[in-house]
C-alpha cells in the first residue's frame, strides 16, 4: 500500500457508512460537479450505476436527482444527473434543482417528499461523504441509510481520494463550528 493510500485509508475509517440493504421510500442521488461540457463527471457516474442498482434490487419506488447550478455549470446538475438515470434504466425521475449544498439537497428534497409520505431514504454518494450527508439529511427530518458503492472511484484514486477527504473534514470543521 502506498503512503497515500494508507494515509486515506486512515481518514476514511470514521466518515464510513455502509448500511444493511432493505426496502426503503426513495432513493436520494446526490451530485458533484458536472464537466465543463455540461455532462456528468465519472464521479456521477458512478453514483448513477449505484443507484439503479438500488432501484434494480428493490432499494426504492422513488428516484431523486439532486443539485442546482454550481460553479459555473451550463445547467443544473441534478439534470445531467437525471439523464444518466434515464439512460441506465430507471423511468421516473423527481428533479431537485434549486440546491447548491448537501444541506439544500437535504432540505429541498424534504419539500418534494414528505407530501409523498417518503421518510426512509438511501443516500448515493461516495464513501467519504456517507456520513455528514446522513447527517444533513437526518436534520432534515429524514431517517436516512447510506448505500455504499464498494468498488468506488475514491478506493481506487488514493491521492485524489486524499483532496476529497481533506475536503470533507474541512466541511465537517464547519458544520461544528455553525452548530455552535
Amino acid at each position: 500500500m502506498t503512503v497515500a493510500g494508507a494515509v486515506a485509508s486512515a481518514l476514511e475509517r470514521p466518515l464510513v457508512v455502509a448500511d444493511p440493504f432493505e426496502p426503503l421510500d426513495a432513493i436520494v442521488v446526490l451530485v458533484a460537479p458536472l464537466l465543463a461540457s455540461g455532462r456528468i463527471s465519472p464521479i456521477l457516474t458512478e453514483r448513477v450505476a449505484a443507484a439503479a442498482e438500488l432501484y434494480r434490487l428493490g432499494g426504492a419506488p422513488l428516484v431523486v436527482a439532486t443539485g442546482g447550478v454550481t460553479l459555473g455549470a451550463p445547467r443544473a446538475e441534478a439534470d445531467a444527473l437525471a439523464e444518466g438515470l434515464h439512460a441506465a434504466g430507471i423511468p421516473e425521475v423527481i428533479i431537485e434543482r434549486e440546491s447548491r449544498t448537501t444541506a439544500e439537497n437535504a432540505h429541498f428534497t424534504a419539500a418534494l417528499l414528505f407530501p409523498r409520505s417518503a421518510r426512509r431514504i438511501w443516500i448515493v454518494t461516495q464513501p467519504f461523504h456517507g456520513r455528514r450527508a446522513a447527517l444533513l439529511f437526518r436534520r432534515a427530518g429524514f431517517e436516512p441509510h447510506v448505500w455504499h458503492i464498494a468498488e468506488s472511484i475514491e478506493y481506487q484514486q488514493r491521492r485524489r481520494a486524499l483532496r476529497w477527504l481533506v475536503r470533507e473534514y474541512a466541511a465537517w470543521g464547519a458544520l461544528l463550528v455553525r452548530r455552535r
